[in-house]
């Protein structure tokens, strides 16, 4: 007996003092915001629940990118993806997602949900279904280098209509909307504010003015940071971490006038997680005062960011109580007047077949939209024949509608997708 509780003493000392948990993300979020909420949730966790957690982060590129990883794990097994947590890329994704059946229903602990306000500015900050929350809430502005618009003796811009003009031929960068979840949400607000016709004439100009369309939404925001352009559209966190980082004598940010919107930034736990007490612990750790702490605050104040500047607005009412006075960007979604309300369902619903219209329209046919720009901007008298060609595109807003219903068919997309194609082709080459 004494032998056999020796041995039994021998087999739990040899036991780790902790179990191990384990979480699964799936983000587009950008490395800094892993490299700080990792860490601290695994601090966190080990504090409260007295047991490690191992989290596994998963990108695959982009929203877009990861939205095709998840359908394709759902269409192996419509049970569970293996992922636990599906975290940003705008409030049209996660609309979207949640139709299809990937997510999975979260309420949360009572307390925290009072720190939550239902809307900011008029725009929902959770689902009615309680499917996903906003971590956090994002705006759309123009992100600038001020030293070089100085030499270049360009004004701050006040509007995305600014970025039209002949000063900026060849000093924008912009992102593929294909691949970019920001610069898809970016370009639904020209549609909805300017109009159809407007709204893709602006979106044509814009594309001219653009050196480049890169995969990624971070991409322009470094190239304006090199100074290799002076400008780009950016999603406010982008631009205000760097702002924060490098000093507002060099960098700048504004909102477009009458454009402004504020975008939720959802979470959601994902059906048939199989880490689920994890991720419902991890969803009430991101939206906390402690959590949201991180996106307000600079580096290295306590409470904030360890590596790097975050520069997010928050979504709990008592993280901006706590942090007065220390935060980034002054600006309180709850209290600030003035933005107006995209269309979710509407950009949501729209999603795919518009980027895929952008991407024929502007991105492939880049170097052919370049050249007729440069023509038609050059050219000592404005010919508003041209302009208005340029701006062309091949459906009409109705027609457009009509072909979202059958975008499904790969066959009917890709013939589509061709004719868009040879349209822009066409179009671009009457103009020059």
């Amino acid at each position: 007996m004494k032998n056999g509780l020796l041995a039994l003493g021998l087999v739990l000392a040899s036991l780790p003092a902790y179990a191990k948990d384990t979480l699964v993300i799936l983000s587009p979020h950008r490395k800094s915001i892993q490299d700080e909420y990792v860490p601290a949730f695994v601090e966190y966790y080990k504090a409260k629940f007295k047991t490690d957690v191992q989290v596994d982060w998963i990108d695959q590129g982009g929203t877009s990118d990861d939205v095709r990883f998840l359908r394709a794990k759902y269409g192996s097994n419509p049970k569970s993806s293996g992922v636990d947590i599906f975290w940003g890329g705008g409030t049209s994704v996660f609309v979207d997602l949640q139709k299809a059946d990937f997510l999975a229903q979260y309420k949360l602990p009572k307390e925290l949900k009072a720190q939550i306000p239902e809307t900011a500015s008029g725009v929902p900050l959770y689902d009615k279904t309680e499917s996903w929350y906003a971590s956090a809430l994002s705006s759309f502005g123009m992100f600038y280098n001020k030293k070089i618009m100085k030499f270049d003796g360009v004004p701050d811009p006040k509007s995305f209509k600014d970025l039209a003009g002949p000063a900026y031929l060849g000093n924008i960068s912009l992102s593929d909307p294909r691949r970019s979840g920001s610069a898809n949400t970016m370009n639904a607000i020209i549609i909805q504010t300017e109009g159809w016709s407007k709204g893709w004439e602006l979106l044509h100009e814009l594309a001219g003015n653009t050196r480049t369309f890169t995969h990624s939404s971070s991409d322009p925001i470094k190239a304006v940071v090199s100074g290799d352009v002076s400008m780009a559209m950016a999603i406010d966190f982008y631009a205000l971490a760097k702002i924060g980082d490098l000093g507002s004598d060099n960098l700048g940010f504004a909102l477009p006038s009458g454009q402004a919107v504020l975008d939720p930034d959802p979470i959601s736990i994902l059906k048939g997680a199989q880490n689920r007490k994890v991720a419902e612990r991890f969803v009430d750790f991101v939206l906390s005062v402690e959590g949201q702490k991180l996106l307000l605050l600079p580096k290295g104040v306590p409470g904030g960011p360890q590596q790097a500047s975050l520069g997010r607005m928050s979504v709990n009412t008592e993280a901006y109580k706590e942090t007065e006075g220390k935060r980034i960007y002054k600006l309180n979604p709850f209290t600030q007047k003035g933005f107006i309300q995209l269309d979710v369902e509407k950009a949501s619903k729209l999603q795919r077949v518009f980027n895929d219209l952008a991407g024929a329209m502007l991105v492939d046919t880049h170097e052919d939209l370049k050249k007729a720009w440069t023509k038609i901007i050059k050219a000592k008298k404005l010919d508003q024949a041209k302009l208005a060609e340029f701006g062309k595109v091949p459906v009409t807003e109705d027609e457009f509608y009509k072909i979202t219903e059958k975008w499904d068919n790969e066959v009917f997309r890709n013939e589509t997708i061709n004719a868009w194609v040879s349209f822009a082709k066409a179009k671009y080459k009457n103009v020059q």
